[in-house]
């Protein structure tokens, strides 16, 4: 097993050649001249496909404001970044599990709902009160959710309904994982059979260590972003994999390629990143940048071209302009099922994280 470097970083959510996207109405008067010296700057700590420059910097002309988005490749990565102060960022998007992990190291502050009028934008089968409140503070406002499913190329793979076809000996060298422990240790909880993926028993993680060593022989390469597994998946080097996110599908179909993506029986890891704002983005003009962010033809623009969820509900998102092509290949659609949430394993607060990295590094090392 090789682990994959790309040339610059992609994340989870990194960009994708789907074909699906087009163009969108100019938002935020777009006409504005930008003055030679902009009156604020708003600094985004932000993944690939969340704020195209062309967008931010239409956003700026029209609030007389520069905004600059430093886009990082996994959790572990946005957290290093802020901590270690390479990156003073006003706001900063963070998994829901993540959020206490940034209020400890005091990265984040308190966000205020009642600033963002535009929450009511929010899906109501989002229930994102009872993730982002970490010891009674709202720490987050959703932007996007995903889910993390199982993918395989449907003309070879045909038990997709467990997470146990990974360790399917059949499919030995043709797995693909990605690089991120964070997003990535819950579905091995999830596979050995833990009570919660969060809070792990002794027992429940020997059980990963033993699984993680087991799929270690299954994994020829370790991606690195989108691109990467894309083209891994694309030139057969892999048949099936934990997908970082359903538009990696939705690209290898745009490619002629039979690929497909289940939610596994033992539940499928699923993520919520929120606008985090830090102590010196507690200002007007970031909860201005918060709100229009939260708009719902922006959300159509976000989710046309990037495929990505949103935050909009499909019928929101249908009037807002999002073709139903574009929808069929987000999981907006798959979320109006009753019984889609009891499905999904939003990702929480892990008992010991240093624990899980320490597992993780050496499964990928080999010396586990």
């Amino acid at each position: 097993m090789t682990n994959a470097i790309l040339s610059g970083p992609v994340g989870r959510r990194g960009v994708l050649k789907t074909g699906v996207a087009a163009a969108a109405t100019m938002l935020f008067a777009p006409h504005y001249i930008r003055p030679a010296q902009a009156a604020e700057t708003i600094t985004l700590l932000t993944w690939e496909t969340y704020h195209d420059d062309d967008w931010i910097a239409e956003w700026g002309k029209a609030n007389n404001t520069e905004v600059r988005a430093v886009r990082i490749g996994s959790e572990d990565e946005l957290f290093s970044q802020a901590f270690s102060g390479a990156v003073q960022a006003d706001i900063l998007y963070i998994e829901t599990g993540s959020l206490p992990r940034f209020k400890n190291a005091g990265l984040i502050k308190a966000i205020d709902p009642s600033a963002v009028a535009n929450i009511k934008n929010i899906s109501p089968a989002l229930d994102w009160k009872k993730y982002t409140n970490v010891g009674g503070e709202i720490m987050g406002i959703p932007y996007n959710w995903g889910t993390q499913p199982l993918m395989f190329n449907a003309d070879i793979v045909k038990k997709t309904d467990t997470w146990s076809v990974l360790w399917d000996k059949t499919y030995a060298g043709q797995v693909n994982m990605f690089d991120d422990c964070t997003m990535t240790f819950p579905m091995i909880a999830l596979y050995v059979g833990a009570k919660d993926p969060f809070n792990l028993t002794e027992a429940e993680f020997s059980a990963c260590a033993e699984a993680l060593r087991a799929l270690r022989q299954q994994i020829r390469v370790i991606a690195r972003g989108f691109d990467d597994a894309t083209t891994l998946y694309a030139a057969g080097d892999a048949v099936l994999g934990y997908c970082q996110n359903v538009a990696v599908v939705s690209s290898l179909q745009a490619k002629g390629k039979n690929f497909k993506y289940s939610l596994p029986k033992e539940g499928t890891p699923t993520w919520i990143d929120c606008h985090s704002i830090s102590a010196r983005g507690d200002r007007p003009i970031v909860y201005k940048f918060i709100n229009d962010n939260e708009a719902a033809d922006w959300q159509s623009r976000f989710i046309t071209k990037s495929t990505n969820n949103g935050i909009l509900t499909a019928d929101v998102a249908t009037k807002a302009g999002v073709s139903e092509a574009t929808l069929k290949l987000t999981n907006i659609v798959d979320s109006q099922a009753p019984d889609f949430w009891d499905r999904m394993v939003v990702f929480q607060k892990p008992e010991d994280l240093d624990r899980r990295l320490q597992l993780w590094n050496d499964f990928k090392s080999g010396t586990l």
